[in-house]
């Protein structure tokens, strides 16, 4: 707790705890890859917001539109606000705990193409492939997997 006293000796209820993911002095703790907030943490914004991957909750393998609906629906790990990432967010995903991260695939991410929010007609979208991290722009009546994100 902050308010430590090595001297206390009784238990009154007087412990100040720090808020979750940061320290007594307000400083932020999460890394890249932590688990936090329902998923695994890809992003972290200088305001201490970030980024989330759904890397618990397999949707499986579908159509745009279905991936769009899957992840809009999703209840994963008690959040409701899970979406598709856009083709920006899903190369950062890539790079950050995926395959193309320093550390590996630490998403434990499949070889296979993942959709994107990201459209390119009405007919296609963007999808990143996990395997070395190209990108391509599959019909949208084709499949790829999907993994919601949501931001903490």
């Amino acid at each position: 707790h902050c308010n430590y006293n090595a001297l206390a000796n009784t238990d009154d209820g007087s412990c100040v705890y720090a808020q979750e993911g940061y320290d007594c002095d307000g400083n932020f703790l999460l890394q890249i890859g932590d688990q936090y907030a329902g998923g695994m943490i890809f992003q972290i914004n200088e305001d201490g917001t970030g980024l989330v991957a759904d890397v618990f909750n397999n949707l499986g393998q579908e159509t745009w539109d279905f991936s769009m609906n899957a992840t809009e629906s999703s209840t994963s790990e008690g959040y409701e606000d899970w979406y598709l990432p856009s083709l920006e967010e899903l190369e950062l995903m890539y790079n950050t705990i995926g395959k193309g991260g320093s550390e590996g695939n630490i998403g434990g991410f499949p070889d296979n193409q993942f959709w994107s929010s990201s459209e390119i007609s009405n007919s296609n979208a963007w999808t990143v492939h996990f395997s070395n991290g190209t990108t391509n722009g599959p019909n949208k009546g084709n499949v790829a997997r999907i993994i919601g994100i949501r931001a903490f």
